[in-house]
């Protein structure tokens, strides 16, 4: 049985993760900053502390694959000056930790699959279709993913293969965006914001999950990709969707732009701006999606 640790495992992705995995016959790993006790014989808590610098090596031990979801939620909180440093070095801090660790013990590991964002390619809304070769953007959570990819990289250096995930926002009912907006729908209220015209990179969590078993299973893939799915939908589209999920229509405007920027400050970018991302080079990896629209996505 193959043993994966994964870095930032409590939240939503890394909850239905580690449940996915399990089932497909992996032994789990976790780190975690508060210990746990072991409730599952296929899951196991270590603790680390990424500012004392102190991780548990036995969290290693038989481990040949490292997934990384480590980071700060982006949209949780105003972008002060502290919030920005503290966005940055949750990212780059823990791989530094983990890259560390296993250069120091020479630890087994063959596999490192890291997180990173659509945001590398700039908060802006044109009809370019970004790939994964494009420049990237400008601004701030831009900068964010070049740190955050780099760092990763240096597992390269070690002889690892290196797998760099740029995800759109993930969607599933039981968490992130669409566990937010739900409760409005339900009501009828619109959740669309500003113009509404900017787009929505996205990817449905069982397929996200799925892409993980796909890249453990093929061990010539190595690389960055962008996991989105094929479908590009507008903020409106997928406000449309989501109220026709509940049965329901909406006559109400979009909650307007001069609001969100009051309310959100510099973070209202990544609620107002979005482009088209291309999954073309994931697609001819021989990966298929399944929710492919968002309409399925978000069917009950």
């Amino acid at each position: 049985m193959k043993k994966i640790l994964i870095a930032g495992g409590t939240g939503f992705v890394g909850k239905k993760l580690i449940s996915f995995l399990v089932e497909k016959g992996y032994f789990i790993h976790v780190l975690t900053r508060k210990l746990r006790a072991n409730t599952s014989e296929n899951i196991r808590f270590f603790q680390w502390d990424i500012e004392k610098q102190y991780l548990d090596k036995k969290a290693f031990d038989g481990v040949t694959i490292l997934i990384n979801l480590t980071g700060a939620n982006i949209g949780e909180k105003r972008w002060t000056n502290d919030r920005k440093k503290e966005i940055i070095d949750s990212r780059i801090k823990s791989i530094d930790l983990l890259y560390q660790y296993i250069s120091k013990n020479k630890f087994n590991i063959n596999t490192f699959i890291s997180s990173s964002a659509v945001g590398f390619y700039g908060a802006v809304t044109t009809d370019k279709r970004f790939v994964e070769t494009s420049e990237s953007g400008n601004d701030f959570l831009a900068s964010v993913c070049q740190k955050w990819e780099t760092t990763a990289m240096k597992f390269n250096d070690l002889g690892i293969r290196t797998i760099i995930l740029r995800k759109g926002v993930t969607l599933g009912k039981e968490g992130g965006m669409v566990q937010k907006l739900s409760p409005l729908a339900k009501l009828g209220i619109n959740v669309s914001l500003g113009s509404g015209k900017q787009y929505l990179p996205w990817i449905d969590i069982r397929d996200l999950l799925r892409l993980y078993d796909f890249i453990l299973s093929n061990s010539q893939l190595e690389g960055i990709y962008n996991a989105v799915a094929t479908e590009q939908i507008t903020m409106n589209y997928f406000s449309k969707v989501l109220l026709k999920s509940f049965e329901k229509k909406s006559f109400l405007p979009n909650a307007p732009t001069f609001i969100i920027r009051f309310v959100f400050g510099e973070m209202s970018v990544i609620l107002l701006e979005g482009s088209k991302i291309s999954n073309e080079k994931l697609k001819n990896t021989g990966f298929y999606f399944e929710f492919d629209t968002v309409e399925k996505s978000l069917s009950r």
